[in-house]
Formats: structure tokens, C-alpha cells, sequence
């Protein structure tokens, strides 16, 4: 049933982008990862209060509260990946994004992140492989995946090409390792998914940035400290690409999630990068 709404809502988005050319001010930025990018901070009332119109989501699956139905825009308050998630890295992304871009300019994100899932589980040469060998103590793991109809890469195409039809991908945001610490070819991983999302989407790369955050930090207790050494080759494997850094960022006490307060200032950071490849300089955060 499922596989025909989102048939059906694709086939719509095709019948209404049809009527309308993509506003080139609406510029919109696809999201994925594990579940730092998901949201793992319970949001504050901080965070849930004056979020900008202009800053919008687009539901990559139903949600039931609040009410959302996937394939539609949403002003973005969190939760905005799944219902249940919490404060991610898009959230401030988004927000800082249109504090300082023209106010003609809106921004929307496109999120799919599933909290413990390796890189494998957006290859679609290995995703069923990957899910297959999952134990059965990992059935929470399974029904995150079934949330994407087994293929959370294909479900972020989908969802990227709707969201083509309103405004224009100006970039791609990444935040995940903590499956895969250490492991020295996961940025050719993440790679393979670049190229492909640049192929299936019709981008341009040299266009089409990569941000890729670091995981928490080993100083402050990260668990997957090690992993940054990793990431930080990363933009010698995928030229358009930059490290988003975790310094002076806390976490919350199991050693691999953010704090609320540093997913602000890891939003800010994403921002702050995405702003300085448009030509705006803002201060560092």
C-alpha cells in the first residue's frame, strides 16, 4: 500500500512541478546520516518556539504528531526527521540559514537518518545485505528501516526529486561514522553515495557541496573520537567537500550523542560553511 501512495505522491509532485518552475530562491539541502543527523536531544522550548517560515522540511515519511504527510513542505519545527527523533544537525542548520540569507530567500531540508545504521545502509548494493545480517536483538534497527521501505537511499532520491520541483539542491549535508569508527574506507563510501545522488539528481558537483561533521570529540569522552582522523580525508577523496568541526562541543553522557545546546552550535557550523560557499561571511561560531 505504501509503494502506491508514494507513487501517487510522486506523480502529483511531477502533474504540480509541471505547472510551476522551481523558485530559484528556495534553496534546499539534502540530509543524511545516523543519528546525530536523526536528533537525539530532547528539544527545548528554545527550540520550539519563532522558527522562520522560510525555513521549511520536507517530510520524508508520515508522521502522525504532529500531522505530516510525506512529500509535503512543513515549517520546521522539530521533530523533523521522523516522529519520535529529536534535535539534529539540520535544525539550526536551517534556522541560521535563513536569519542570514535576503529575506526573499527560503531554505527547505530534505532529512533521512536512522539513528545506528552503518554507511552500507545508504549503498543500495549493500543495503539488503546489511540489513539481512542484522542480529535479532537489532529489531529496532529493522523497524527504522521498514519506516524507509528497506532502501533509505531511494526513499532520499524521491523526496530530493519532489523537492527539485519547488526549488533548487544547493548542497549536501552528512553526519554519521559512529557505525563505521575507525574503518580507513568509509570516506570512499560516502563517496559512492555522493556520485550517485549527484548522477540520480542531475547535479552538478562542482555545485553541489558536501559537509560532512565530525563525530564527538575524544577530549570531551567521544566514544568515536577516532573517527575524525577519518573524516578529516575526506576532502581528499570528494573534492567539493568540508569537514564540519565538533570542537568545544559536549555530549550528553554515553559518549557518541551531542548535547541540545552543541546540536545548535553544530547547525551553526554546518551553516556557517553552506553561507561562506555562497559568498556570505558570517562570524564563526
Amino acid at each position: 500500500m505504501k509503494k502506491y501512495l508514494l507513487t501517487g505522491i510522486m506523480l502529483l509532485a511531477t502533474f504540480i512541478g509541471a505547472q510551476a518552475e522551481p523558485d530559484p530562491n528556495f534553496y534546499i539541502y539534502l540530509c543524511f546520516g545516523q543519528s546525530n543527523m536523526e536528533g537525539n536531544a530532547r528539544p527545548e522550548d528554545v527550540d520550539k518556539e519563532n522558527v522562520d517560515e522560510r525555513f521549511q522540511m520536507l517530510a520524508c515519511v508520515d508522521f502522525q504528531n504532529p500531522a505530516r504527510k510525506m512529500g509535503q513542505w512543513y515549517t520546521a519545527y522539530p521533530p523533523i526527521v521522523r516522529q519520535h527523533t529529536g534535535l539534529g544537525m539540520a535544525d539550526y542548520f536551517g534556522r541560521t540559514m535563513v536569519k542570514e540569507l535576503p529575506a526573499n530567500v527560503k531554505v527547505g531540508v530534505v532529512d533521512v537518518a536512522i539513528g545506528g545504521t552503518k554507511i552500507e545502509g545508504f549503498m543500495q548494493d549493500k543495503v539488503a545485505a546489511y540489513i539481512d545480517s542484522m542480529k535479532p536483538h537489532e529489531q529496532w534497527l529493522r523497524n527504522f528501516y521498514k519506516e524507509y521501505d528497506n532502501d533509505p537511499y531511494k526513499r532520499l532520491v524521491e523526496m530530493a526529486k519532489i523537492a527539485k520541483q519547488s526549488g533548487v539542491i544547493k548542497g549536501i549535508l552528512l553526519h554519521q561514522g559512529e557505525s563505521n569508527n575507525m574503518q580507513q574506507d568509509w570516506p570512499q563510501k560516502v563517496k559512492q553515495i555522493y556520485d550517485n545522488l549527484i548522477k540520480d539528481l542531475g547535479l552538478n558537483a562542482a555545485e553541489t557541496p558536501l559537509l560532512v561533521g565530525e563525530t564527538v570529540r575524544t577530549e570531551v569522552g567521544g566514544h568515536c573520537g577516532g573517527h575524525n582522523a577519518v573524516i578529516a580525508t575526506v576532502p581528499s577523496v570528494i573534492p567539493n567537500s568540508y569537514v564540519i568541526p565538533a570542537s568545544l562541543c559536549s555530549q550528553r553522557g554515553d559518549g557518541l550523542h551531542f548535547t541540545a545546546e552543541s546540536y545548535r552550535l553544530m547547525g551553526k557550523r554546518y551553516a556557517q560553511q553552506a553561507l561562506k560557499l555562497l559568498g556570505i561571511s558570517v562570524k564563526a561560531e
